[in-house]
């Protein structure tokens, strides 16, 4: 996992307002062993390791923005971010008149996905931003909060040293603090940011219709449908949760092998993922086969006329399964395209794997990029066509009409051939990858 590291060296400089120039510093962000904040001084004509700025904006929104930068999501890909979105996500928001690294944050529930392009020169501006990122980095969340909660407090600090206290951000980390300890205000601000909102800007009836269905299909399914549903729904916030739930389904029982790697297995999701499913091919005696739909939906307790005949009464956002009586799920699938169809049912199956639904939780698959759904992804590319068999069938020949018969031998679509080959480091494209959110979902600064 990456390292992430905010150093600062305090100086004096300027004559802004007390919280400001006592923490002017020469600030450096190491992201592993890139500093994002090597610059080059367009004035001076001189290339720095630090930039000369004050800590405090920085500090501010890092904590004014501190649930929802760790705890939304990026948008669907199809989706693009609002401003609102991006004023809590993206550094440059810390503003203040200083020049920031076009730098983007977004959690995926695990880590901290974090994404940079150096800055363009302007004559406008004194500072260039040398450096990005030629791909996401992924921070532990813990260890990202960890280093905020270090930074930030030797802003404090310093404000303390100068007898500066009282400060907007001194009074704004003392409730953040107390909010984190307290479980129910941790919760409360947790589902705010996840619906899309900034601390008590939530309306009181959109929360409790939300904490409602928190009561009812729990929190960590809540956790992947919020950021799609909450304030991003539109004029009607939470209500397509409820028309899906209640909307026709397709009722199954279903029927897994004990798997000892479902639970025990470690590492990124996809490598979980990956791991189960090879566990499951093997208990089913098809470590290489093509695994054909009837054995799909015997796993998931589906009658194959019923998966068939399928059609969803509305464009949905999201799939979900249901627990019932007796062990029994209500699925409501999405896709009506067969393939897509049948994809989607190997990533509820790897959901119900994941999260251990013989007891009872909720299923649910989206567009989103937490690491739940990565895992689904993963898990379902890997079951219905192992990147080893799919290497055997194409025989080192990547060619397009090669990838086609794959598609028809697997009876998967061709975005997942190219998925599996471009992961696998067989075929090449460029910063880009399923396995983790590698690409830069949007332009920075534009």
């Amino acid at each position: 996992m990456t390292a992430f590291k905010l150093s600062h060296d305090w100086t004096a400089a300027g004559h802004d307002k007390p919280e400001i120039f006592h923490t002017m510093a020469n600030l450096a962000l190491h992201i592993g062993d890139v500093n994002l904040m090597q610059n080059e001084d367009i004035w001076a004509k001189t290339i720095r390791d630090s930039v000369l700025v004050s800590a405090y904006p920085l500090a501010m929104w890092l904590a004014s923005s501190w649930w929802r930068l760790n705890y939304e999501p990026l948008p669907a890909h199809n989706v693009t971010p609002s401003i609102d979105w991006r004023m809590a996500h993206e550094m440059g928001a810390a503003n203040h008149g200083f020049v920031w690294p076009k730098t983007l944050f977004a959690s995926d529930c695990e880590v901290m996905q974090i994404w940079a392009t150096p800055s363009n020169a302007t004559p406008q501006q004194s500072v260039r931003y040398l450096n990005g990122l030629n791909t996401s980095a992924s921070i532990k969340l813990t260890d990202f909060q960890r280093s905020l909660e270090y930074f930030i407090t030797s802003v404090l600090n310093r404000l303390d040293a100068v007898s500066c206290r009282n400060t907007d951000l001194w009074n704004l980390w003392q409730l953040i603090q107390e909010e984190r300890a307290e479980p129910q205000s941790l919760n409360y601000r947790r589902l705010e940011a996840e619906l899309g909102f900034d601390p008590d800007e939530c309306p009181d009836a959109l929360m409790s219709k939300a904490q409602a269905l928190e009561q009812r299909m729990g929190a960590a399914t809540l956790t992947e449908l919020a950021p799609i549903y909450g304030r991003a729904g539109g004029e009607s916030p939470l209500n397509a949760i409820e028309d899906i739930i209640e909307s026709p389904g397709l009722t199954g029982i279903p029927s897994v092998p004990s798997l000892q790697r479902a639970q025990s297995t470690r590492g990124e999701p996809w490598q979980r993922a990956i791991a189960v499913a090879r566990e499951l091919r093997n208990s089913l005696s098809k470590r290489d086969g093509v695994i054909n739909n009837q054995q799909l939906y015997d796993l998931l307790g589906l009658s194959a006329s019923a998966v068939e005949d399928w059609k969803p009464a509305a464009r949905n956002s999201a799939a979900i399964a249901i627990p019932k009586n007796n062990k029994q799920f209500k699925f409501v699938p999405r896709k009506t395209h067969p393939l897509a169809k049948r994809f989607e049912l190997a990533r509820l199956l790897g959901d119900y794997i994941l999260t251990g639904s013989a007891d009872g939780k909720w299923l649910t698959s989206t567009d989103l990029s937490t690491s739940r759904q990565k895992y689904q992804r993963a898990f379902a590319a890997e079951f219905l066509c192992p990147v080893e068999a799919l290497q055997d069938f194409l025989q080192h020949d990547y060619s397009e009409s090669a990838i086609e018969d794959a598609t028809e031998h697997f009876q998967v679509s061709q975005t997942t051939v190219n998925s599996l080959l471009r992961n696998n480091g067989l075929i090449f494209s460029p910063f880009v990858s399923d396995y983790v959110e590698a690409k830069l979902p949007y332009q920075l600064g534009a």
